[in-house]
């Protein structure tokens, strides 16, 4: 027993010691305050600022939201936007919004894609569609009539 309690003493005592030790060999140093070390440029390549140099300030917010990212056409833009007002202010074809896309071609023409649940309801959103101003046409052909089941096949009717 005396054994036991001599070898737990000595596994004690060792971290004990090197904690010990480690301790009364820091020095306490005090802080000094002054002016901060000048550091040099590790690169001759010139200074590159990557924020923008307009003030938030003076940037005016009130833009057109409405307006047409950069790139699209403005004409084609306001078709797709009174056509997306259409889709989700209609309560009849709100359903649809999510499982339709109508892609709006360069000569204002639309191509509806996705599916409907039957050949009226494809027609109705056809002719929705087309009553759109600013739609010079509309191509139904990729608008597919069936209802989807949970094994994502389409029935078709």
């Amino acid at each position: 027993m005396l054994k036991a309690i001599c070898k737990n003493v000595v596994w004690m005592a060792i971290p004990l010691s090197l904690a010990l030790g480690c301790a009364s060999s820091h020095t306490e140093t005090q802080a000094s305050y002054g002016q901060a070390a000048t550091l040099t440029p590790t690169s001759g390549e010139p200074e590159q600022r990557i924020y923008s140099t307009v003030d938030p300030g003076t940037v005016n917010t009130s833009e057109d939201i409405d307006a047409p990212p950069a790139g699209a056409n403005a004409q084609n833009w306001q078709v797709a936007e009174a056509i997306r007002e259409k889709m989700t202010q209609d309560k009849s074809l709100a359903p649809f919004g999510s499982s339709l896309i109508a892609e709006v071609g360069k000569d204002n023409t639309v191509t509806l894609k996705g599916r409907v649940s039957s050949s009226s309801e494809k027609e109705r959103v056809r002719d929705t569609i087309a009553n759109v101003p600013g739609v010079n046409g509309v191509n139904d052909d990729a608008l597919g009539i069936g209802r989807s089941t949970d094994k994502g096949t389409i029935n078709m009717k």
